[in-house]
C-alpha cells in the first residue's frame, strides 16, 4: 500500500480553490472568471486592512470577506451569505479534519484534545487566546477570550460572517466521534459574537476513557 504524503507534523492542505469552484459553479455562471477577478481586485481591498494580524491570515480570511462583498453586489446579501456559508463550512471542515489528523492518527477523545491544543498553538487560530477550564477523562472544557476572526470581520463591517466560523467548530466537534462525544457550549449565547466575554467549548466523553484510534467502521461492524 502506498504511503500517505502526509504525517502528523506535515498535515494535509486541502485545495481550497477547487472547493470554492465546486460550490460556486452550482449557483453562478463562470465561477472561475469570478474568482480570478476577485483575486486581482483583492490586492486593492487588502491595503485597507490595517490590523496587526499575520499576512497569511489576512490573505485567506480577508479574501473570504472580499468574495462575500463581490457576491453581495452580484446576487444580493442573503444569497451571498448562504453561498459563502456553503463554501466556508465545506473548506473549514476539510481544514479541521487535517488539523485533527483524523487520517494520520485516528479519532479518539485523547487525540481530539491533543490536536486541538496543537492547532491552537500552530494553526490559523494561534493568535486566539485560549484558557483550559477542565481536562479529564470524561470532559474537556476550554474558553476562547480573543478571536481573530471576530476582530477581522468586525473591523471590515461584516459581523454576520462570524457565525459561519462558529459553525465550523460545531461541525468538527459534532462529527469527530458522534458515537461517543457530545459537544455543547454550556447554554445559549455563550460566544463572543453573541455578546459573551468568551466563546465556550465543552466536549463530553460519554464512553469514559476511550481506546486509541477508534475506528467507526469497526464500531459499526461490531454492532456498537
Amino acid at each position: 500500500m502506498k504511503a500517505l504524503k502526509t504525517n502528523i507534523e506535515n498535515i494535509a492542505k486541502p485545495a481550497m480553490p477547487f472547493i470554492l469552484i465546486g460550490v460556486l459553479k452550482g449557483y453562478i455562471n463562470n465561477p472561475i472568471g469570478f474568482i480570478i477577478k476577485s483575486k486581482l481586485s483583492f490586492k486593492k481591498f487588502k491595503r485597507k486592512i490595517e490590523l496587526d494580524l499575520p499576512e497569511d491570515f489576512i490573505d485567506s480570511t480577508g479574501f473570504i470577506v472580499w468574495l462575500y462583498i463581490r457576491l453581495t453586489k452580484k446576487i444580493g446579501q442573503k444569497k451571498a451569505f448562504e453561498l459563502i456559508r456553503a463554501t466556508v463550512l465545506t473548506s473549514g471542515l476539510a481544514i479541521q479534519q487535517a488539523n485533527f489528523r483524523t487520517v494520520e492518527d485516528g479519532r479518539c477523545f485523547e487525540n481530539l484534545i491533543k490536536y486541538q491544543q496543537k492547532a491552537n498553538r500552530e494553526g490559523s487560530t494561534k493568535l486566539n487566546t485560549m484558557e483550559i477550564i477542565e481536562q479529564s477523562k470524561t470532559r474537556y472544557e476550554f474558553r476562547v477570550t480573543r478571536c481573530v476572526f471576530y476582530e477581522l470581520f468586525t473591523y471590515l463591517k461584516v459581523p454576520e460572517l462570524i457565525s459561519i466560523m462558529c459553525s465550523i467548530d460545531n461541525a468538527i466537534f459534532n462529527t469527530y466521534l458522534p458515537e461517543k462525544l457530545i459537544f455543547h457550549r454550556n447554554g445559549l449565547n455563550n460566544t463572543i459574537p453573541q455578546g459573551n466575554k468568551y466563546c465556550e467549548f465543552v466536549i463530553e466523553n460519554k464512553a469514559g476513557s476511550s481506546p486509541k484510534n477508534d475506528n467507526p467502521i469497526d464500531l459499526y461492524q461490531s454492532g456498537y
